[in-house]
């Protein structure tokens, strides 16, 4: 009987509000079951990790995305603020058809929480299209963005998609096509130097592969002064690759949109995904672990690196809690002053500015 009431008494004094902090559940532990990540196979050295602050510095617009969805999303997962890059192409299968002023209006609507960009993702720049090769009608493209930059508070430009992969998206029509296009290219050199003009960077998607990455080499040697963001750990070079990068290049930082990876991933950018060439590299393993030589990366650099969803078709939304929780185990796995620079501090830097968090 004694026994039994020393027992009742714990039980009493665990289920108090009083409860002392070492009987409290984990916080991290529900991060481990929702991404199904074994603690056991992951070395935690950020614990804060669990409720430290994201600022998704990579994701995208729809015309059939609500602001106050987003805004739901966000207060789950605990993500302060989500860059907007709208998707303005009008083609069924694309699943874009949003507008830049649309991006503008959930900027203007929730101070704070969102960053809109002048989307790049457009009609226009498709790789047939003239405006590559037209000097009246890069003109005509260069101007519309130009009067946006003006007077409105955008706070980027992109993404600008050069060298790209095609891809169909599960249970869907939409798709993603396959591009070559070189970055030294005159209109994205003239793009470039609006971003160094009006003080807002310039993100684009082009795979690390050597064709590519001469071209990108052109670029930002033609544009010194413009901060660029190259989307998805630089192209999803290797370690030592991106290191070379981000040494010759102190304006450039590596997104890691879509680069995370673990049990309960399906496809995506921080896998082999839509198809594994020699020039793919990961940056977490699919049990969860980041990567020794991507970890010593971003101990490295850790200025250099900010998160991103990637949530480019609104069907892939409905992972967002899924994608943040995930980075949240990346985070876990690096110093507390590295994870908390890329979760949230370099992005609020580079954003500062009229709509930017506090």
């Amino acid at each position: 009987m004694k026994r039994a009431g020393l027992l009742f008494a714990l039980l009493c004094v665990m289920a108090s509000p009083g409860v002392p902090p070492a009987l409290e559940a984990d916080p991290l532990d529900r991060l481990f079951e929702q991404t199904r990540v074994k603690r056991e196979d992951v070395r935690v050295d950020f614990p804060g990790a669990a409720s430290v602050p994201l600022f998704d510095a990579h994701n995208h617009l729809n015309a059939d995305v609500q602001c106050e969805t987003l805004v739901s999303d966000m207060d789950r997962a605990g993500v302060r603020s989500m860059v907007l890059m709208p998707r303005l192409y009008t083609k069924p299968s694309d699943g874009g058809r949003a507008t830049d002023e649309q991006a503008l209006e959930c900027a203007l609507r929730f101070p704070g929480r969102f960053i809109p960009f002048i989307g790049g993702q457009r009609d226009e720049m498709g790789p047939l299209r003239r405006t590559w090769s037209d000097p009246q009608e890069r003109h005509h493209l260069l101007w519309g963005m130009e009067e946006k930059l003006k007077t409105a508070p955008y706070r980027g430009l992109g993404e600008f998609i050069l060298v790209h992969h095609a891809y169909n998206v599960p249970a869907s029509t939409q798709t993603g096509g396959e591009l070559r296009i070189a970055a030294d290219q005159p209109l994205m050199i003239a793009i470039a130097g609006l971003g160094a003009k009006y003080r807002v960077p310039v993100l684009f998607h082009a795979e690390a592969e050597p064709d590519a990455v001469e071209p990108v080499h052109r670029l930002f040697k033609a544009a010194p002064d413009t901060k660029f963001i190259w989307a998805h750990n630089c192209g999803r070079g290797s370690a030592g690759q991106v290191r070379g990068f981000l040494e010759a290049y102190p304006n450039l930082l590596c997104d890691l949109g879509g680069m995370h990876n673990g049990p309960r991933t399906r496809g995506g950018y921080g896998t082999y995904w839509p198809r594994k060439t020699p020039w793919i590299h990961l940056v977490m393993d699919e049990n969860g672990r980041v990567l020794p030589d991507m970890k010593a990366l971003f101990e490295a650099f850790p200025e250099r690196f900010v998160i991103g969803a990637d949530n480019a078709h609104t069907p892939a939304k409905k992972w967002y809690g899924y994608h943040m929780a995930i980075f949240r185990i990346m985070l876990a796995q690096l110093s507390p002053p590295a994870a908390r620079r890329i979760a949230f501090e370099n992005a609020r830097a580079l954003f500062a500015g009229p709509g930017a968090a506090k």
